[in-house]
């Protein structure tokens, strides 16, 4: 039997609502190289064009029974994709003005010493609520940001795909900010840019 890929826009939408995975997988397959690229285009890193792409496809899986065309599809990815980009771009600029003002205002040592006890706490606060995912997302995002491991090394030690790790991570950011959110922690992602951005 052919193996050949066939891409049938005329079904795969209604297919997809329904929830076969298969048709997830062929959307996936189609789409993540040219919104890979578009992502990297716009925040210049390709590793979290990866991440901010996968986050997308999560959002997608999660909202498939309101999709009723594969153009439609495209067009939900593509805006979740550039947002979130231009969330991270304005995120990083907002961090990086806050430590030049502390680096650049006269301030004395004290304050600068108070902004890092505050970055500490938030840190740790962050910390806590990583140890209430569950233990798969967990690892993750600790081999991530504590150990600084790459999404390809997360792979090798998990014996999985790279695109795998890269959904699971995607969750995990999804059910951190969400706990973060729900407690009323400034802006998620202001605070992950700010602490995690080394």
């Amino acid at each position: 039997m052919s193996s050949t890929f066939v891409y049938d826009e005329s079904s795969i939408a209604e297919r997809f609502r329904n929830g076969d995975e298969g048709a997830f997988r062929q959307l996936f397959d189609a789409n993540i190289r040219p919104l890979v690229f578009f992502a990297q285009k716009l925040i210049g890193s390709k590793e979290e064009a990866e991440d901010v792409v996968s986050t997308a496809f999560y959002k997608l899986w999660l909202g498939r029974s309101d999709f009723s065309s594969a153009i439609a599809i495209r067009s939900f990815l593509y805006t979740i994709v550039r947002n979130h980009c231009l969330n991270e771009l304005k995120h990083r600029n907002v961090a990086d003005k806050a430590r030049r003002e502390i680096l650049s205002s006269g301030q004395d040592e004290s304050d600068s010493i108070e902004f890092h006890i505050l970055q500490a706490e938030l840190l740790q606060t962050i910390y806590v609520e990583m140890q209430r995912l569950p233990e798969k997302y967990r690892n993750i995002l600790e081999w991530a940001f504590q150990a600084g491991m790459s999404t390809k090394e997360i792979a090798g030690k998990l014996q999985q795909t790279e695109s795998h790790v890269r959904v699971q991570k995607a969750r995990a950011l999804v059910l951190l900010r969400q706990s973060l959110k729900n407690k009323h922690i400034l802006s998620s992602a202001f605070v992950l840019c700010l602490l995690f951005d080394n």
